[in-house]
């Protein structure tokens, strides 16, 4: 089933009965808000059910992870970024994401809503109302407040005794305790343990901190001196609730059992997003009062008494983070001091050093420096938020030029990383408030931002970037800028003065830029595979596979798969499966999730030609989970294209129509950007047997439907269950309705269905509500006896309605 929920590092302990309720709720209510004190437990229940509801939500289950989004105003971009729905530049996200949904039967899990709490309520009302069997299941510190809600509040965990055992809170405190290398468990301590675990109240952040306590103090200890904590915090503030006036003093007692120099590391840490590693923690935080050197020590201080957890590796190098409620009280606590704005400043600095540092080992087109740059390469893209963050900050604070020289420094890990949706954002943000910064700047800004535009297929983006990035380059004398700029505006066949592959290799070859004279050799490799002249394509991939063959990086992977879909194409599938075997061996060292795809829908498609049908779907599955909210757009035509052929294979006539008509439209929608996708002429050879089998006119149908369809549910659909033979096919059709039975107002509708309306459309030329419309369009299906519209639709035109 689709989702991006991910694997939970531990065991989830006690709510068993909670985890049954809340799926029984689900069914019965369109919302459901988890409440509660920080720390009580909200987003691990919520995971927990939402794990359970994936068999339940055969549409999808997409988490929606809001603790690091500062706006609420880009609450609807986040979601349609999950989702990977598809917004147009002046497109209202909120609208892009209910067409998306549309009547599909998903769950939307949203974590941590307080800070966004009215943004949250008014999308979640747009979006209920919208899609009528969307359900949300939300985690936040207070209710949302929308019709429909259903309000659970988050109990703690269970004090009493489970059978034999122990209760859950208990159960919760010897596993923490015990994994982390404290408390051997005996008998002689169920009393203690259960005396502490009730003083805690059964928070589970309170109770993880007191067991991780145990590497160094009895159970005893750590009660004596909690019940010091809470007497300080007593004249705490009247009108907050008693539990999370404990739970404060749990973290102020964690807090305050800290060295100076821990506490001051801890606030400072603050300054991250979404984690960290030992070396951004060295460079950002030694301030007065911690010295450099201090740091890793001070770090596992940290790391023991469980206010840092250690999340796995990036590059070879442990990642660090800390939980919400802590990070909130730290956070605080760095207010206070005044060394917030210095912080961030220096945040800025680590992650510009950390940029140019790898940008400058990838210029060097060193083979020796590959696995050093293989190594920062994969620390940057796991510490993204902070890269992120710092553009923000860059861009808020008029640093811009430092924000650009980031975004210039790793141009290659943007585009080969393939996440372009978020890195567009902050890049154009950047380039609206440049009119100060360096004119050179601007144009490799620019000129990377049309590469971004070119692989995330915006044909109109790279052109007005490219243009905007040559003219500054040719001002500035910037030749990389301008070559750079120059090959994307080829690439979609731009029309200007000047513009030449032979121009741009020959600025990039003054320039002294290996990379970009490399890409000037693909574009021209693309070219001549997509206008049939495959010896010369060959010879150009293979020229470009001699210009990365010191680095095997991300530029040879592109000429191999080059190299795979000419033999896919002549009929060699041994040598086709042979290439992208090696481009994956290539992208093993780095996630480039574009090129990623590209291989395992290449693979799929030969497993579709040789027969297995299984492996073929389990490959595009695959594909279609590294796609999800990337902005990887160009890649999705191929990767629909890739389906609508195994549908075609399988004799699923009409699932094939909707899907090439869905990736057609795509493609066009696009502006026509350069894709080695399906040409007319092939898909009008493909339309044939399923004209022969269907109909013309339910073909003309099918087809309407499925250019609506934005890529996200194109993929969905292909990939959902077993293929289905459409409703007017499965079985005899029934006997048709009498034309007069319908109203005067059901036979306009059933006339624009036909035309291939939504209900939303339908509303709108009809100037009534779409609730008034799913009414009319449910009366006309129990009428005549119909499922789906597209009997409807046939019905309709048979009638002569469709005029």
């Amino acid at each position: 089933m689709p989702t991006n929920l991910p694997t939970v590092p531990n065991a989830f302990i006690g709510r068993e009965s909670d985890l049954d309720e809340l799926l029984r709720l689900l069914m019965a209510v369109r919302v459901v808000t988890l409440c509660g004190t920080g720390g009580i437990g909200k987003t691990r229940l919520c995971l927990s059910v939402a794990h359970e509801a994936v068999e339940v939500f055969s549409d999808g289950v997409w988490l929606v992870e809001l603790a690091d989004l500062d706006s609420g105003a880009l609450l609807a971009e986040r979601v349609a970024s999950v989702l990977g729905v598809q917004v147009a530049p002046e497109g209202d996200p909120s609208q892009a994401v209910a067409a998306a949904v549309g009547g599909g039967k998903q769950l939307l899990v949203l974590d941590n809503c307080e800070h966004l709490i009215e943004h949250c309520a008014e999308l979640c009302t747009y979006l209920l109302g919208a899609c009528p069997d969307l359900r949300v299941l939300a985690t936040s510190r207070e209710p949302l407040r929308v019709a429909g809600e259903t309000v659970w509040r988050v109990p703690p965990l269970s004090l009493l005794p489970v059978g034999g055992g122990g209760s859950d809170a208990v159960r919760l405190f010897v596993d923490r305790s015990v994994a982390g290398g404290g408390l051997t468990w005996t008998a002689q301590d169920d009393a203690a343990v259960s005396a502490l675990c009730a003083e805690l109240e059964g928070i589970p952040l309170a109770i993880e901190l007191a067991a991780a306590m145990t590497r160094v103090l009895s159970v005893e200890q750590i009660r004596s001196r909690l019940s010091d904590r809470f007497k300080l915090l007593t004249s705490g503030s009247r009108s907050a609730p008693a539990r999370q006036r404990t739970l404060l003093a749990t973290v102020e007692w964690s807090y305050r059992m800290l060295s100076a120099p821990a506490q001051l590391l801890l606030q400072r840490l603050t300054v991250f997003r979404g984690g960290w590693t030992l070396e951004f923690a060295e460079l950002t935080c030694p301030c007065p009062g911690l010295a450099a050197d201090e740091v890793l020590a001070t770090m596992a201080e940290l790391v023991d008494k469980s206010l840092v957890l250690a999340d796995g590796e990036a590059g070879g190098e442990a990642r660090y983070r800390m939980l919400d409620t802590v990070r909130d009280y730290a956070r605080q606590r760095l207010q206070e001091s005044g060394e917030e704005e210095e912080l961030r400043q220096r945040h800025l600095e680590c992650i510009g050093l950390v940029a140019r540092r790898l940008g400058d080992l990838i210029a060097t087109c060193d083979r020796r420096h590959w696995p050093e740059i293989t190594r920062r390469a994969l620390i940057v893209d796991a510490m993204q938020p902070n890269l992120y963050a710092a553009l923000g900050y860059a861009c808020r604070t008029g640093l811009v030029d430092r924000g650009m020289r980031i975004c210039t420094d790793l141009q290659w890990v943007i585009v080969a990383g393939g996440r372009f949706d978020e890195a567009a954002r902050h890049i154009d943000a950047l380039l609206e408030e440049s009119a100060a910064a360096a004119p050179d700047l601007v144009a490799h800004t620019l000129a990377v931002r049309s590469v971004v535009c070119f692989f995330g297929g915006d044909v109109a983006g790279v052109e007005r970037n490219g243009a905007a990035a040559i003219r500054l380059g040719r001002v500035s004398g910037d030749l990389v800028s301008e070559a750079f700029a120059m090959i994307m505006m080829c690439a979609v066949g731009a029309e200007d003065d000047g513009l030449s592959l032979e121009r741009a290799a020959e600025l990039a070859q003054k320039a002294g830029d290996r990379y970009v004279h490399a890409l000037v050799i693909y574009v021209r490799a693309l070219q001549a595979q997509a206008g049939g002249q495959i010896r010369e394509a060959v010879r150009l991939y293979e020229q470009m596979i001699e210009c990365h063959r010191d680095a095997n990086d991300w530029g040879m992977a592109l000429a191999v798969i080059g190299l795979a879909q000419i033999a896919a194409g002549r009929g060699d599938l041994e040598a086709a499966a042979r290439h992208y075997q090696y481009a994956q061996q290539l992208l093993d060292p780095l996630d480039h999730r574009g090129e990623r795809i590209r291989c395992l829908t290449g693979l799929g498609r030969l497993a579709a030609e040789l027969g297995d049908f299984d492996t073929a779907r389990r490959r595009l599955a695959e594909s279609l989970a590294l796609s999800s909210g990337l902005g990887q757009r160009a890649v999705a035509v191929e990767l629909v294209d890739a389906f609508a052929d195994l549908a075609l294979r399988q004799g699923e006539h009409a699932r094939a129509v909707r899907l090439m008509a869905a990736a057609s439209a795509l493609r066009e929608r696009m502006g026509g950007a350069l894709l080695l996708g399906m040409s007319g002429a092939k898909i009008q050879e493909l339309l044939a047997p399923a004209r022969r089998t269907l109909g013309e006119t339910l073909v003309a149908q099918l087809w309407a439907e499925g250019r609506t369809l934005p890529w996200h549910q194109a993929l969905d659909y292909a990939v959902r269950g077993e293929p289905q033979r459409p409703p007017s096919l499965a079985a005899p059709p029934p006997a048709i309705t009498p034309y007069g039975t319908l109203t005067e107002r059901e036979r306009e509708i059933a006339g624009l269905i036909a035309r291939g309306l939504s209900n939303r459309k339908l509303a709108e030329e009809l100037v009534i509500s779409p609730a008034t419309v799913a009414r009319h369009v449910s009366n006309i299906l129990a009428k005549l006896g119909f499922t789906s519209r597209t009997q409807v639709a046939t019905w309709a035109i048979e009638h002569g309605m469709n005029g």
